[in-house]
């Protein structure tokens, strides 16, 4: 998403400050639905920003909460916000340009300003990479196959760190105020839990809390290929989000880099960079597929914990996608409930958890464009995966 020209797109997502900057940006402003688009130099939406539209516990640059786009993704990110009908709005949030449901606002600065301890154990991702495989198995290892305790939801064990951005702050109809899932308890449960703390997130690197730099907690970063990605977040949107569009157009969000937590490659490459530090370990969900046994015992060598034959290979038994399928500490119903108001849904997070499933959804032209798309983004980078492109 470029920002060089001088002519720019400004849009700002904002439902608390719509009326407000209504009244007092200028004629060259542009409404468009409930999304404004300003059309000012970089320099001019500064000066007409700075202050009066900044709310000062987010940020100090006007860059962390306002995104500079070129004009060709303004009508997509219009479409957007009316096809995932679960979220009322959307920011864009520096550095990165991080898409986010409007509500990270609130919670920006306790992001930002959260604690970090140097026993914490982190399982980062892009959606739809394998987190919640991941945090299953990160959990067992550092619990020495406790899986008694594995019983308590995935989200009591390990909760999401920016989960209050995606859910109403109103307890959602048919949910227990006490559920994981419910406002405010995924914050209370991770300022609540004993060492060593096992946190999951998607945020981008750089926003991650500005304590990480001292304390350095081991992070575990898992990603994927991202056509599969693509298309295990279509259904996961359909379920949990409330997608109303098609796949098409799914596809078209995801390579314009518009969906929540995108862009992509910006997640992937933050942590990629961070790869060699003691403190970071990154693997792939094909990895995992191939060879689940070789990935268990890197990670337990990374998390220190030792772990014999026979564990390895019950704890493999425990992780494969047939138990996990049918475990419901990690099917996360609760979500579902939420995302759907309260209302039970006859439908499984869990839908295939296979390799080179895209190959039956993408049309040649769609393969092409992430083939192209791909090539942009790793121009420089040492990355060397996810590029075999016929």
């Amino acid at each position: 998403m470029a920002s060089q020209d001088t002519s720019i797109w400004k849009s700002i997502w904002s439902s608390r400050t719509r009326d407000m900057m209504s009244k007092k940006i200028n004629r060259s402003c542009l409404r468009r639905g409930d999304i404004i688009y300003h059309q000012h130099s970089a320099e001019g939406i500064s000066r007409l920003c700075s202050k009066r539209f900044c709310k000062k516990n987010i940020a100090n640059d006007i860059g962390d909460v306002f995104l500079i786009i070129p004009k060709a993704v303004a009508p997509l990110s219009d479409k957007l916000r009316k096809s995932l009908t679960a979220y009322e709005d959307f920011v864009v949030v520096n550095p990165g340009a991080m898409v986010m449901p409007h509500h990270y606002q609130d919670w920006h600065q306790s992001y930002q300003d959260f604690q970090v301890q140097p026993t914490d154990v982190w399982v980062a991702s892009y959606p739809k990479a394998g987190t919640t495989w991941t945090q299953e198995m990160v959990w067992c290892i550092l619990n020495k196959l406790d899986f008694e305790g594995a019983k308590a939801k995935l989200m009591i064990r390990f909760p999401f760190f920016e989960w209050e951005t995606l859910i109403p702050k109103e307890l959602p109809e048919g949910l227990d105020a006490n559920d994981p899932c419910a406002p405010g308890q995924q914050w209370r449960i991770i300022n609540s839990m004993p060492s060593p703390r096992t946190i999951k997130t998607h945020l981008h690197m750089p926003l991650l809390p500005s304590s990480m730099q001292k304390d350095k907690p081991k992070i575990i970063y898992v990603t994927r290929d991202p056509r599969d990605v693509c298309t295990s977040y279509y259904y996961h949107s359909i379920k949990l989000d409330g997608y109303q569009g098609e796949f098409s157009e799914f596809v078209d969000f995801f390579l314009g880099d518009t969906l929540p937590w995108s862009p992509f490659w910006s997640n992937v490459l933050g942590y990629w960079a961070k790869r060699h530090e003691d403190n970071v370990l990154f693997i792939r969900y094909e990895e995992m597929k191939e060879d689940l046994s070789v990935v268990i015992k890197r990670v337990s060598k990374f998390l220190s914990v030792e772990l014999n034959p026979k564990e390895i290979e019950t704890l493999e038994a425990h992780l494969s996608f047939s138990s996990m399928s049918k475990n419901k500490a990690v099917n996360n119903e609760s979500i579902i409930r939420v995302e759907n108001n309260g209302k039970e849904e006859s439908t499984k997070f869990m839908r295939k958890g296979q390799v080179g499933d895209w190959k039956n959804h993408l049309t040649k032209e769609q393969q092409n464009a992430f083939k192209e798309w791909t090539i942009k983004h790793l121009i420089g980078s040492d990355f060397p995966y996810y590029q075999d492109y016929k």
